[in-house]
């Protein structure tokens, strides 16, 4: 009886949705009738799925076109965007926004909000794609536009928005060159993106509560990954447990998440209990992101998922599982990869052809012009990109020269770190004797490879070497320059760093088991400790000794019995 009675439920609703898209399709359609199906498909927003939605804006649009109904193609060319975006079709969104925005192009102010939508939702898809500077210019005309909006609310949701969009930009940058600035641009921006939020009123006609909250719980999720990618710096790692609690939380409360950023927030749970060293709750959160995920369909979401459950259990001993989900993770991640690069190159060529386009249009002295301004900024990208690359070759030219010059004279010294009247003193009272001791056991736990133990922590190092956590750590500072992160991680990428060098097998291991064979819990922290040790990432260093092999041969005679 139930089954029956939810066949009649169905067939209802199929008869009544057949009937819009029915009326849809018509070619009668007047602007008034365009506008309604608009207000109806934004009404029902969370109950026709976004394939659907495409099929009707689609009509929409064909329809306000041949009216010339600039409203209606504007309108649906906006939710149109946000109906790609569901499905990840960044390049159909590109090419879609580049229409309108010859359209709205000499528009001045954004009363509703619709210009910024546009500018915003085609930046979001230019980083997305990897056109980090195009994405960067069509988010702060965004945020021109939304400050003309009339309606507060309206106007503080698009902000938070588009400072987001601000964060996902200046994040990516910090992620490719590592500058102070770009972290601190990145931070700034996300509790931007909440203060403006939270000024959004509970109760108002414009902005639902579901998605005030739908923005405010992802600024917390987005907080919570900031600090766990410095989980090491002080702190940190509570901060993001806090934030994504919070987002956690309100979640509950509201239910304020579609399924694709709920996949988000479990995966950045996975990720927090994954660093706390709580493999169990990690691999939960990594399931249940996992079986939410067969709802959206979003590769991206379950490569992290696989990551984290790779890592998890391989941590907990269960290396089945862990080689299980570390081949799921490496065969998703290759399949993302040439995807992302097609849809690039697709959308580059599509960009060009309409500058091309343009340029016939243009006066001949236009197109000169253009083509001056196009030939020195390519002239200095190019410049900068050759110095950029020379910068880090002579790096690691620098460190090559370090290694062989350490092979050459691995003469037996007396202890360099003996007590020299130019020596920094200590700021920590410890006699001369048991420096000499401490500095002497230092030595030997440097020639083991106890430093490569995954649960190495100050005290467990300490009570190693029979001595107290404080002199040991003013020991670290004083004799070798660093705090106790820093010297651990010196250690380990070093002794990476000469496996690789020695050892050409190394070089055709993946980066997770480099990671996991000089002790770190994630590749990303190692990926992360090895390019400020030494300028660069594993993955170059490991191409240069690749190139420097195949040219030389100097290196297929070392590091093999």
């Amino acid at each position: 009886m139930k089954k029956i009675c939810l066949f009649f439920i169905f067939l209802s609703f199929y008869i009544t949705f057949a009937q819009n898209v029915e009326k849809l399709t018509s070619k009668s359609m007047t602007a008034e009738m365009i506008i309604e199906k608009l207000k109806y498909i934004k009404k029902n927003d969370s109950s026709i799925n976004s394939k659907q939605q495409e099929i009707m804006l689609l009509q929409l649009q064909e329809a306000s076109r041949r009216l010339k109904f600039e409203k209606g193609i504007v309108l649906s060319g906006d939710y149109l965007m946000g109906a790609y975006g569901m499905q990840d079709k960044n390049k159909e969104i590109v090419e879609l926004g580049n229409q309108l925005k010859k359209i709205i192009l000499n528009k001045k102010e954004d009363t509703s909000g619709v210009i910024s939508s546009i500018y915003r939702k085609n930046a979001m898809a230019l980083m997305y794609i990897g056109l980090d500077d195009a994405s960067k210019k069509d988010v702060e005309i965004a945020i021109r536009f939304a400050k003309t909006i009339k309606n507060p609310d309206r106007k503080y949701l698009r902000l938070t928005q588009s400072y987001m969009d601000l964060h996902s930009y200046y994040n990516s940058m910090n992620h490719q060159f590592q500058k102070q600035n770009y972290k601190d641009s990145t931070l700034y921006y996300l509790n931007k993106s909440l203060e403006v939020g939270l000024k959004i009123k509970d109760k108002n006609k414009e902005i639902p509560k579901k998605m005030k909250y739908n923005e405010i719980i992802f600024i917390y999720i987005r907080l919570g990954i900031f600090y766990l990618e410095y989980s090491d710096e002080k702190g940190n790692l509570e901060r993001a447990e806090k934030n994504l609690l919070k987002a956690e939380k309100f979640q509950k409360e509201t239910d304020g998440l579609p399924i694709r950023s709920q996949t988000t927030l479990l995966n950045q749970l996975s990720w927090l209990y994954l660093e706390k060293k709580e493999y169990r709750k990690s691999i939960d959160y990594a399931n249940r992101s996992l079986q939410l995920e067969k709802q959206s369909r979003r590769p991206s979401s379950r490569v992290e998922s696989f990551e984290f459950l790779a890592t998890s259990y391989m941590e907990i001993g269960d290396k089945e599982r862990s080689k299980y989900y570390m081949r799921q993770y490496t065969n998703l991640k290759d399949s993302i990869t040439i995807a992302g690069r097609t849809n690039a190159d697709t959308t580059i060529k599509k960009i060009v052809a309409e500058v091309d386009k343009g340029h016939k249009e243009s006066s001949k002295k236009q197109l000169i012009i253009i083509g001056v301004l196009i030939f020195i900024a390519g002239a200095i990208t190019i410049i900068l990109w050759k110095r950029r690359k020379r910068i880090i070759h002579k790096k690691y030219e620098a460190l090559i020269a370090k290694i062989n010059n350490e092979k050459e004279h691995q003469i037996e010294t007396e202890l360099s770190h003996d007590i020299k009247s130019n020596e920094p003193k200590s700021s920590v009272v410890i006699t001369d004797e048991t420096i000499k001791v401490l500095l002497f056991k230092l030595e030997k736990f440097e020639n083991s490879d106890k430093y490569l133990r995954k649960d190495l922590s100050l005290t467990w190092m300490a009570n190693h070497l029979n001595t107290n956590p404080k002199y040991l750590s003013e020991i670290i500072k004083v004799y070798r320059e660093h705090n106790f992160t820093s010297y651990i991680n010196e250690l380990r990428i070093n002794y990476i760093m000469n496996k690789l060098y020695e050892n050409p097998i190394y070089r055709e291991y993946k980066i997770t088991y480099l990671a996991e064979e000089c002790g770190y819990a994630t590749p990303r922290v190692f990926v992360n400790a090895f390019k400020k040790e030494t300028g660069f990432t594993p993955s170059y260093f490991v191409e240069q000794l690749r190139m420097s092999s195949s040219l030389h041969g100097s290196f297929s005679k070392t590091g093999v019995d």
